[in-house]
Formats: structure tokens, sequence, C-alpha cells
């Protein structure tokens, strides 16, 4: 019968691992010998292999790398651990489908944010802390023992072994617990990104500073609430004083490097720094941006992985389908050829690129939905356009980007239109229309923006079709999902992601969800 444990006195009850209740056990699920173990409880500080890297922020950062057959062994000893551990809501570092774009997702258009960081993370880890936590969870001791030995090195966490993160994030659970209890009490949202800690809100956050809040940019960890500052300290952590940082709305917000003002972006010194290597590369060839590189961060990175890296992460933020992305990929592409992006969109990617938000800039400020139509052109409801005032379109991802539009045709009948743009070919893609008989039954989705905000995504509703009407000679699709105000002009697509209606009217207050069929569009087309 295996021992029951209470996860860091938690809930819910888990179980030790087998592999985990005695050294025979664990010795043998690790493939480690007598002769093996005694070598690695005296020499293990033999089989790392230290260098530093630089800091983003300046500065370096001391890495242990275990060699192969240690490695493999916190490795093991990791996935063990993996099978107790479960990974608070608030942490996103070193979990599974997580990352520091997640993250940052958490404090989008927050209008404060308060950045703190953990110095010394990892180094701040002793073994007799490792040790304590693996006895608390009522390993066997001898276990404890020999895990700590192989985990640890140099009296705490090495920052380079595969088991050092999961290790990191268990010792955290109590501090997790309590700046979650803490962030809570004064209406804030808290996340932990390993040594990486944001708390963000909407009301300016006067109940974790001590006495007044301080000005934008960075302060020192004195300024801080008590309540706050007792919290690391009681858990063995320390603040670090160069990487306090306070922004209100009126500043730059960013989050683990990610930019989270209304939307998830990056720095415009990132795309500055894009700019200036692929101008350099034109201006001067590529060795010279190479030697460039090479002198700026002293060792030899390769350009072309450089790049590539940079522009990987910049699509991993924005989206593949951001323009930005694109026209630096395609450059990328151009230079190096063999190796470089894939450049074809998802159907989620051109889905995302080809639908709008249309706006009019006068009068009671209407909102609605357009989208690009593959040899149709810029489509929408007619009566999202009003008459006289004039209207704008803005992608979601950039609301500040707007393009005025014209009509071309319309018609109030039909309930369609057909608008004249100046977006550049690269800032779109197009959808494409249904050639297929429609029928009763058919799964469709209708999109669009319902009640638009800085920050909101395309909204997908997914349905059938349960009716096909004609009125005023218009033919009609009803559907099963409720459109609602805002989603007016946007598309309804097939399984196929071909268009098959306009979003035309429904709602709560309605009876009844329809789209004009896409034919009666093809008819306006045509006149």
């Amino acid at each position: 019968m295996l021992n029951p444990a209470y996860l860091f006195g938690g809930f819910p009850r888990v179980l030790i691992p087998q592999e985990l209740i005695s050294e025979v056990h664990f010795l043998r699920h690790l493939g480690v010998s007598a002769a093996e173990l005694k070598k690695i409880w005296w020499f293990r500080s033999r089989m790392y292999h230290s260098f530093d890297i630089a800091k983003s922020g300046g500065g370096t950062r001391k890495i242990s790398a275990p060699n192969y057959r240690l490695k493999m062994l916190q490795r093991k000893i990791a996935d063990l651990l993996g099978r107790i551990y479960k990974p608070r809501k608030s942490v996103h570092g070193f979990v599974a489908g997580r990352s520091v774009k997640t993250n940052a997702e958490c404090h989008v258009d927050r209008s404060f944010i308060v950045n703190l960081d953990l110095q010394e993370f990892f180094p701040s880890i002793s073994d007799s802390r490792v040790r304590g936590l693996l006895l608390a969870l009522g390993i066997d001791g001898r276990v404890a023992e020999i895990a700590t030995r192989i985990c640890c090195n140099e009296g705490s966490l090495p920052q380079g072994a595969p088991s050092s993160p999961i290790i990191s994030n268990m010792i955290c659970f109590k501090l997790d617990k309590e700046l979650q209890k803490f962030s809570k009490d004064a209406k804030m949202i808290y996340t932990r990104y390993a040594d990486d800690i944001t708390l963000s809100c909407y009301q300016p956050p006067s109940s974790i500073f001590e006495t007044s809040i301080p000005e934008t940019g960075r302060f020192s960890s004195s300024a801080l609430a008590k309540g706050l500052l007792e919290i690391f300290s009681s858990n063995g952590f320390t603040i670090n004083d160069d990487k306090c940082h306070y922004a209100d709305r009126n500043s730059r917000r960013i989050v683990t490097g990610i930019k989270v003002n209304e939307f998830l972006n990056v720095d415009r010194r990132y795309y500055r720094d894009l700019r200036a290597i692929f101008f350099r590369i034109e201006k001067d060839g590529v060795a010279a941006a190479q030697k460039h590189l090479f002198d700026k961060y002293e060792k030899g990175c390769k350009l072309e992985n450089h790049l590539h890296g940079k522009i990987e992460w910049l699509g991993f933020i924005k989206g593949k389908s951001d323009p930005i992305f694109r026209k630096l990929a395609s450059k990328f592409n151009h230079l190096f050829g063999v190796g470089g992006f894939s450049l074809a969109p998802t159907s989620e990617e051109i889905r995302d690129r080809a639908i709008w938000v249309i706006e009019d800039l006068e009068g009671v400020k209407s909102q609605g939905t357009v989208f690009f139509l593959k040899d149709v052109g810029l489509v929408t409801a007619a009566h999202c356009i009003g008459k006289d005032e004039p209207f704008r379109i803005f992608h979601p991802s950039k609301t500040s980007n707007g393009f005025d539009v014209g009509v071309i045709k319309a018609c109030s009948r039909r309930d369609v239109a057909i608008l004249s743009h100046s977006v550049p070919p690269n800032e779109f893609y197009e959808l494409l229309v249904s050639t297929e008989t429609l029928a009763v039954g058919d799964d469709v989705y209708s999109m669009g923006f319902p009640s638009f905000g800085p920050g909101d995504k395309l909204n997908v509703r997914r349905g059938t079709i349960s009716s096909q009407t004609v009125k005023s000679l218009v033919p009609l699709v009803e559907v099963t999902q409720k459109h609602a105000q805002g989603m007016s002009g946007g598309p309804v697509t097939l399984s196929n992601g071909s268009v098959c209606g306009v979003i035309h009217k429904g709602g709560p207050k309605e009876p009844r969800d329809f789209a004009v069929n896409i034919s009666a569009l093809l008819q306006l087309l045509a006149e």
C-alpha cells in the first residue's frame, strides 16, 4: 500500500509513486548501481560544465550544464515529481502548455502593472530546502537524500539541470498560495514565470505599497507594503531592487518581455533592431552584418540563426498572419533560402486577417464587421454603413491603424454592400466564396466582433442551417447560433471556410437569426 500525502498540505490528495518509496525501488528505476551512486555522491561537481550567458538587461547568468548521464538521471527524477506536483493557475514557467505568452495574456489591457524579480532564484534554493521539500511530501528519507544529491550542486539548485525547474516550482508552492491570497485581497491579478512576478489591476495599486504609489519606472523594494515583503522573506526569497518596475495606464506596460497595453505586442525597439540588421545586410552585405553581430555580442553567433530566432519569436507573439512578421520572414527567405519560414497561411490565419471591424466616425458610433472576399472585395451588411456618415475599418490587432472606406455598391433591400478601401495587400487575406449547395443541417460558423473592445479577438459561433427562406426576393439562411450586435456584416462560413452568407440580423431579442445568402451579394456584384 502506497503512502498517501497531501500536496504541500493542500488538495487534492496524491499518492507517492512507487519508485520513491524505498532506495531499492528508486535506484532500480534510475538504473544506478551502488558504485555509480558513490561516484555521483562525492564527485558530482565534476559532472557539470559551467559557463556564463549575457542577460537581456545587462550582466551575466551562470549556467551549470550536467553531463549526459547526470542529465538523464535528473530527467527521470523530474518525471517522477511531475506525477506529484499540480501547478497553480498563476504559475506559467516550466509548465506544459504555458509560456511567457500565456503569462502576459493574463495582464492584457490592465491599467496598472507592478513587475518584481526574485534575486538569484535558483542559487537561493539550497539543497537543504530541496531535501526538506521531499521529506515533507512523505518521500522516503534515504530517497530524498539521494535525489537531492543528484539534483543539486555546490549547495543549491543548478540553473541548467532539467530537474531544477519543477523543483523550484514545488518550492514556490507556498509562495504562490500566499501571493495569490494577497493579490486577491488587493483586487489584483498575480502570475509568476520562474523568478518574474507580475501584479496587475484596473485601479491604482495603493494597497501593495507602504506609503504612496511611486513614479512610473524603477522603484526600491522598500516601497512595497510590509505584508508583501514578509511573504517573500518568510519563503526564503529576496526581491531584486534592480528589477522592481511600476507602470500605469499612460506608460509602456511590459510583462515577461511582451507589451500588454491593449493586446500582445513586442516593443518597438525589437522591430527597430530587426530592421537595422536587414538594412545593414542590404547596404554592406551578410559578412559585414555578421561581423557587427559578433562585435556586439562577443561570441560566434551565426547571423542566420540570430535572425531566424528573433523573427520566430515575433511570429509566436504576434501570430504568423501578422503583416510585419510576414514581411520580415519573406526578407529572410529571400536572403537565406533553405531553412526559412513557411508563409503558406493556415485557415485560422486567413480567417484572422480577413475579418475586420468597421465603425462610423461620427454620430452614434455604431460598430459592425467587414471581411475581404476573393474576386468581390470588402464586404459588409448595408445597414452597417448607413447613408452619409464617414466610416473606417481596422484590424483588432492594431485599433489605432484605421483606413477610411467608401461605398462601391450597396443594396438596403438585400442588406449587403461592397466597399472601397486603401488597405495594403500585405495587411489582409481573403476568404473564398462558397460554391456548394446549402442544405438544412449543414454545419455553419458565424464570425464577427460583438460589442468590440480593445483586446477582443474574433468571435466564432458554431451552429447549423435550420431553414432557408426568401423575403422581399432576398434569399436568407436561418441558423441555430445566436448573432449579437456588432457581428452584422460578418461572414457565415461552411466547415471548409468558404463564405455562404453575410450576417443580417438576430440576437437575444430576436426569435430567429439570419444571414443573407451569398448569392444575393453576387447578384449585386453583377449589376
